[in-house]
């Protein structure tokens, strides 16, 4: 009998993300959808993770290292794969909030091009968001950064 054996290239799966780690891995899969993140988007996710309450009690030292983790998290795995799993990592009652901050970060410099509105499609699809609502959202955020 023949044992499989797992490729090099296999990649370890990833753990359940707690919420905290997943709304930061959101924040970075979010600013990297189009391989470049905008200056905006960068201020925008400074301002989020300062103004968000499950944060802001947080010291700069914690933030950092999680923001750290996730960074080498979706550098080390497939980067799709890690915002699934960032989408399970946000509890059902917050992830309607949660798709608003994530489209408000990506629509900071007040447009949207294909690859971010495919991310935000798939996301909502990920959150069990009706296409509408999460239409009407990104339009609320696209009007909102372009005042």
């Amino acid at each position: 009998m023949t044992m499989l054996k797992k490729p090099n290239n296999a990649r370890p799966p990833i753990k359940r993300l707690k919420p905290d780690e997943a709304l930061i891995a959101l924040f970075i899969g979010a600013m990297d959808a189009n391989s470049h993140v905008a200056r905006e988007e960068l201020a925008r996710a400074h301002h989020l993770i300062w103004s968000t309450k499950r944060f802001r009690r947080k010291s700069g030292e914690v933030v950092g290292r999680l923001i750290d983790r996730m960074k080498r998290l979706i550098e080390e795995q497939e980067p799709a794969a890690v915002m699934e799993a960032a989408a399970r990592g946000i509890p059902a009652k917050l992830r309607p909030s949660a798709f608003a901050i994530v489209a408000d970060l990506l629509l900071a410099d007040g447009k949207i091009d294909a690859r971010e509105r495919k991310f935000l499609r798939r996301l909502a699809v990920d959150f069990n968001i009706r296409a509408r609502v999460a239409s009407d959202v990104i339009d609320a955020m696209l009007v909102k950064n372009y005042l």
